[in-house]
């Protein structure tokens, strides 16, 4: 635990360095609907699952994985796995465009679980939900996840109205914490452990349900000190801060749109190349990922976190093509993965390192010493 003197440190000056980050992770991915019907991992080999979190250990450095998907049963595998290889489990499981009801009975059987893999022994701290006003239903409107996006894009026309704008800002709040604290009491009924979410920025968390504070903290255009700061909200409260998720995609530019990197694809024409904001396919740059990565780990080490997580290891849904769609680059992966017809997909590893796999072993095996 903090002293309180660090406690209050932390408040005041976030950006004094308080010592080395406790985790250094990363986010692994064992299959979301992010599209209903289509999962972001299509099939989930154990093999695979094996080779990346030694990987994850071994070469990248961590010693956390964030480990999300629906599925319970290849989240619990994933999670036994990564513990034989000395990580500590962020253990996250996922149902997307589900309302809080239906979630909170899913989450109850996760938390028999993950219940279960703490009495082993495993290291492992339960993630109660990931951005639940844009994933699941019930905060802002819309039925998928881009309704309710642009749902949150409309309060932005209250700007010159602010107690219309308050007023609407503590109606979501309402909606959202009465969600996360049903699904915390299904969760807690059952998993004995620490129990976090991984909140957007946007979203104002009763953070005293929770046992530690997650937040999905990516960088846009802010300087670094704008961008130190912001942690102060999240550090004030005295219990222990993680980035759950902070990268960018592979393309000139992404650094600056920070997590809206993704939006740039906008959809495929009937030939089956890329529509681009702009009306022009960026130019790759895996160089320009490195660089955020390395830069964020060594801002966000020099703050009062308790740890990080980069987003994210692989990406299968969305492959590397030398010509044509080129899916990964504006993706978030720090390996890239290949399509069906290209034999490296039947290869193992499945996946390539990019530059930013090399510079995050680089960054986080200099701060693991």
């Amino acid at each position: 635990m903090k002293s309180k003197l660090l406690i209050f440190l932390s408040m005041l000056l976030p950006a004094i360095s308080m010592g080395a980050m406790n985790l250094r992770g990363i986010v692994y991915d064992v299959g979301l609907q992010y599209n209903p019907g289509q999962y972001s991992v299509e099939n989930f080999d154990e093999q695979v699952v094996r080779y990346d979190m030694a990987v994850i250990a071994d070469s990248l450095h961590c010693n956390a994985v964030r480990i999300e998907g629906e599925d319970l049963r290849r989240l619990t595998k994933a999670a036994e796995i990564a513990a034989e290889k000395g990580l500590k489990v962020f253990f996250n499981p996922w149902l997307m465009d589900a309302d809080a009801d239906d979630v909170a009975t899913y989450m109850a059987k996760a938390a028999k679980r993950a219940e279960l893999l703490r009495q082993k022994g495993i290291d492992i701290t339960f993630v109660a939900g990931c951005e639940f006003s844009l994933f699941n239903r019930g905060i802002f409107e819309g039925n998928n996840v881009n309704e309710r996006i642009a749902s949150m894009m409309k309060l932005q026309q209250l700007a010159d109205k602010p107690k219309k704008l308050q007023a609407a800002t503590d109606e979501i709040t309402m909606k959202l914490n009465r969600a996360l604290g049903a699904i915390v009491k299904a969760v807690r009924e059952h998993f004995k452990g620490d129990v976090t979410y991984s909140a957007g920025t946007w979203e104002r968390v009763a953070w005293t349900m929770f046992d530690g504070i997650g937040v999905d903290y990516y960088r846009d255009r802010q300087s670094d000190r704008e961008y130190i700061d912001g942690l102060g909200e999240y550090l004030r409260y005295g219990k222990p801060v993680w980035v759950m998720e902070v990268g960018c995609c592979a393309f000139e530019g992404a650094a600056q749109l920070g997590g809206g990197g993704f939006t740039v694809l906008q959809g495929v024409d009937k030939d089956g190349n890329g529509i681009y904001s702009g009306g022009k396919a960026p130019a790759r740059s895996e160089k320009e990922q490195a660089d955020y990565a390395e830069q964020q780990i060594r801002i966000l080490n020099d703050t009062a976190i308790d740890g990080m997580f980069i987003f994210e290891f692989s990406f299968p849904i969305a492959p590397y093509r030398a010509t044509g769609l080129d899916s990964d680059m504006t993706a978030y992966p720090i390996v890239k993965s290949f399509p069906a017809d290209d034999p490296r997909s039947s290869q193992m590893p499945p996946w390539q390192p990019k530059e930013a796999f090399l510079r995050v072993a680089q960054v986080y095996g200099e701060l693991s010493r």
